[in-house]
C-alpha cells in the first residue's frame, strides 16, 4: 500500500473545510483533484478515505464528503421590506419596496413573507416598539388572537385580531389605547416575528 503524503493530506482537508464554509456544501472528488492539481481521482479517493479513518472528515452512505451541520445552509425566503405600518391609529399604506432580505426558513417558516417597519406604540405590550422590523406571512385570513396587518378603510394597522359575532375587533396591546371595532377589514398578513432594532 502506498504511503500517503502528509502535506497533501493536510491540503485536501483544508481545501474541503474552506470549500464547505464558503459554499455550504462539499466539493466533489473531481473538484478537489483540479483545485489541488492532483493526478487522479483514485488518488483523491485514497486521501479522502484516510481523512475519514482518522476522523478528520466524514462521508455519506453514497461516499460523498459529509457537510458538517455548522456549514450547512438552510432554505431561505426572500422577503421585501415594504415600508411602515402603524402601531396606533391606521395610516395610509406606502408599499414601496425599500430592500429585500433573505430570511432562513428554519427560523421564520415558509410561505410568502414580507417585512414592515413598526411605527407608534400600540403594540408595546407584546414587545413591538417603534422602528422594529415586523415579519409577516402574507395571507387573507386569521384566527382569533393572532396579530395581523389589517387594511381598514384604505389604511393599514398592526393589531391583535378578534372576530366577535358580526364585528371585528382590532385590539392594541397598550392599555392606554382603545380597540378599533369595524364590520369588515382586509387581512394582509399575520405576524411571524419581530426583529428588534436598537
Amino acid at each position: 500500500m502506498r504511503t500517503l503524503n502528509e502535506e497533501t493530506l493536510a491540503r485536501i482537508e483544508n481545501y474541503v473545510k474552506e470549500y464547505q464554509q464558503e459554499n455550504g456544501l462539499s466539493p466533489s472528488y473531481r473538484q478537489i483533484m483540479h483545485a489541488l492539481h492532483l493526478q487522479s481521482l483514485s488518488g483523491v479517493q485514497r486521501y479522502v478515505l484516510a481523512l475519514e479513518r482518522s476522523n478528520r472528515i466524514t462521508r455519506t452512505n453514497l461516499g460523498n464528503i459529509e457537510v458538517p451541520l455548522r456549514f450547512k445552509r438552510g432554505e431561505v425566503t426572500q422577503a421585501p421590506l415594504v415600508g411602515q405600518i402603524a402601531c396606533g391609529q391606521p395610516t395610509f399604506a406606502e408599499e414601496n419596496i425599500e430592500e429585500t432580505f433573505a430570511l432562513p426558513q428554519a427560523l421564520f417558516g415558509g410561505g410568502k413573507l414580507f417585512l414592515v417597519r413598526a411605527m407608534g406604540n400600540s403594540m408595546i405590550g407584546v414587545g413591538i416598539n417603534q422602528g422594529d422590523l415586523i415579519v409577516l406571512r402574507s395571507q387573507n385570513s386569521a384566527e382569533n388572537g393572532e396579530i395581523v396587518c389589517a387594511l381598514v378603510d384604505g389604511k393599514t394597522t398592526l393589531k391583535r385580531f378578534y372576530k366577535k359575532g358580526k364585528e371585528i375587533v382590532l385590539h392594541p396591546e397598550n392599555p392606554r389605547m382603545k380597540d378599533i371595532v369595524v364590520n369588515e377589514c382586509e387581512i394582509q398578513g399575520v405576524l411571524v416575528s419581530c426583529i428588534k432594532m436598537y
